[in-house]
């Protein structure tokens, strides 16, 4: 069985772990939930922890004078260069940290789709903002696994997620050890994985581990790590999963039959369709891995990026997410 590193993630605190919401209450997530058992978190309130107190007045994003601002309009504070400095200082005093994930929506913490008003009182918000402290984030850690808690409801983009997170995290411990040998274990047993992202920067970090000549290890892990995080900035797409599908098939086409041929190939169609998930065709595999006793499969990290407990569709399927 694969035994899998804990991520470190960063958190927005009112994620199940503080009530401290402007409002004094908690957000539940399931997905939070359930990755404490294989995660360690850091909770952070960045409206906390610049002061305000909970509950407290809301907070907006505001667009004055073609500057961005955080404003408190009960009080009339203007905290953006609070917000800024905090940002900094908690960014800068972070190490080693795999993932965020935050609170969608906030003027603070949201990723995306944030209100932003304008100095027209009564005019509608638009909605394309970026929280303050998110934009501090999405600048100093453009590759990191990054989501809100919003968005990571829906399956896809929680595959998604959760495969770059604990691979980014695996990597992690790779770049801590001293051997050269872990490397070139990393590389094979992702081979499938890093195919499925990016077949032009997987084939680049194979290539930096075969033209190791003389360069010191220290230097080959800055540039493998520069090509692995580039390989995994843009998620698995649907025609490179089905290319990596087909390609694990080719080890057992002269063992099935043919009627087991035509399921996988009419699963594989449901899945281009976007009616099924990507884990039930995994598990088709997984389960002619087990009956035809393949290794080079079973040790490749694609048919089980994550811990199988997170892989159970049971968080929330619903029709991939809609």
């Amino acid at each position: 069985m694969r035994q899998f590193p804990r991520p470190r993630i960063v958190s927005s605190k009112c994620i199940e772990f503080e009530p401290c919401r402007y409002n004094g209450l908690i957000i539940r997530s399931k997905v939070v939930e359930g990755l404490k058992k294989y995660a360690d978190f850091q909770p952070v309130c960045p409206e906390v922890e610049i002061g305000l107190g909970v509950p407290r007045d809301t907070v907006n994003i505001a667009e004055i004078d073609g500057k961005i601002e955080l404003l408190q309009p009960a009080t009339g504070r203007k905290l953006t260069e609070e917000m800024k400095e905090f940002s900094e200082s908690f960014l800068n005093s972070i190490k080693d940290i795999d993932g965020f994930i935050l609170k969608n929506k906030s003027p603070s913490c949201g990723l995306k789709s944030v209100r932003v008003y304008n100095e027209l009182k009564n005019s509608r918000p638009r909605t394309d903002g970026v929280g303050l402290f998110a934009g501090s984030v999405l600048q100093k850690f453009p590759y990191l696994a990054i989501e809100d808690e919003g968005r990571i409801r829906n399956l896809i983009l929680r595959e998604n997620f959760f495969t770059k997170l604990f691979t980014l995290a695996d990597f992690r411990e790779v770049i801590e050890s001293g051997d050269f040998n872990d490397l070139l274990a990393f590389q094979s047993k992702n081979k499938l994985l890093l195919l499925s992202y990016n077949q032009e920067y997987s084939q680049k970090m194979g290539k930096v581990l075969s033209n190791r000549h003389d360069k010191p290890l220290n230097e080959l892990k800055k540039d493998y790590q520069d090509l692995l995080l580039k390989c995994l900035s843009s998620p698995q797409k649907v025609t490179s999963n089905i290319n990596v599908l087909m390609h694990a098939m080719g080890y057992f086409s002269k063992k099935l039959t043919s009627p087991e041929k035509a399921f996988f190939l009419d699963t594989l169609e449901k899945y281009r369709e976007g009616s099924i998930p990507l884990l039930v065709i995994i598990n088709l595999i997984k389960s002619w891995i087990i009956r035809f006793n393949e290794d080079y499969l079973d040790k490749q990290t694609f048919f089980q990026p994550y811990p199988e407990d997170l892989m159970q569709v049971t968080f929330i399927y619903d029709k991939m997410g809609k």
